[in-house]
């Protein structure tokens, strides 16, 4: 078990240069990579839990399945922040637990019941809710097939998110994608800036189609990496994306142990990683 503290990173990147539901990420072509942060380009906040500063040590919760290792509630200071924000966890599993609907939140089970808009994703988009209403005490309001949007047209790209959750009684767009690939070295820098600057992309985009009975107040992308390497080249490249592509998003980055089934197929047992190719 890990005792990695969870910071909030405020991504204020002076002078420094999507969220479409359905997973793209090609498993043998984007299954992720390691960061130096430039204190100059990051400003880290205070944790806070149920609204109090604490002394940034993170808490362990274990209703969640799994282990999830974050200051709670993690997402209360952004929620409302007019610029793009980082937030970074941990979620352990262990041998012996299981991906079963049973051992999910009643979101959860609804998720895991319910057909997504093609693709891998399922896992990684019920643990997604798992994370937010364990640690956020989201609940879920529309799945990806049931948010409604505006049609096609010629602006741009017809990009959907992948879940939308009210916390505290308001509406946030969350899109869901895995920097990952089953190799020792794990993808480039400029694959995974790729993967981001498209996700971030979508969420903008959905963000402009999402009809007004549905329409959020802001959308979250939730990054799942299988290791301390794939943190730090999301911290890394994140600053190379333009400002109007980060808009006002909040990137929460989840790095799992024993995860394997939320990014490879098929799914191994709770405690282990996706094997090597």
């Amino acid at each position: 078990m890990r005792g990695c503290v969870a910071v909030l990173v405020v991504l204020g990147f002076a002078g420094c240069g999507g969220g479409g539901g359905g997973e793209d990420v090609d498993a043998a072509a984007l299954v992720d990579a390691a960061v130096v942060v430039d204190a100059a380009a990051v400003d880290v906040m205070a944790p806070v839990v149920d609204g109090a500063a604490v002394d940034g040590s993170p808490v362990q919760l274990t209703a969640i399945l799994g282990t999830l290792t974050a200051t709670c509630p993690a997402l209360t200071a952004e929620l409302g922040a007019p610029g793009p924000s980082l937030i970074i966890d941990d979620l352990d599993f262990v041998s012996g637990e299981q991906y079963v609907r049973t051992e999910l939140s009643a979101g959860g089970q609804r998720i895991f019941d319910t057909p997504n808009a093609g693709g891998s994703s399922t896992e990684s988009e019920v643990m997604s809710f798992e994370v937010l209403h364990h640690c956020d005490g989201a609940l879920i309001y529309k799945t990806e097939t049931e948010i409604l949007y505006a049609p096609p047209d010629d602006a741009g790209a017809s990009s959907i998110t992948d879940l939308e959750v009210t916390i505290a009684g308001d509406k946030y767009g969350v899109s869901v994608t895995r920097v990952f690939r089953p190799t020792a070295t794990g993808p480039t820098d400029l694959e995974t800036l790729d993967l981001l600057t498209r996700k971030l992309d979508g969420v903008v985009r959905s963000s402009q189609r999402v009809l007004a009975a549905d329409r959020w107040r802001k959308q979250i992308l939730h990054v799942f990496t299988p290791n301390a390497a794939g943190v730090a080249q999301i911290m890394r490249v994140l600053p190379q994306i333009p400002t109007a592509t980060r808009a006002d998003t909040i990137v929460l980055v989840t790095r799992t142990s024993g995860g394997g089934f939320i990014y490879c197929n098929p799914d191994p047992a709770l405690g282990m990683e996706c094997p090597f190719i």
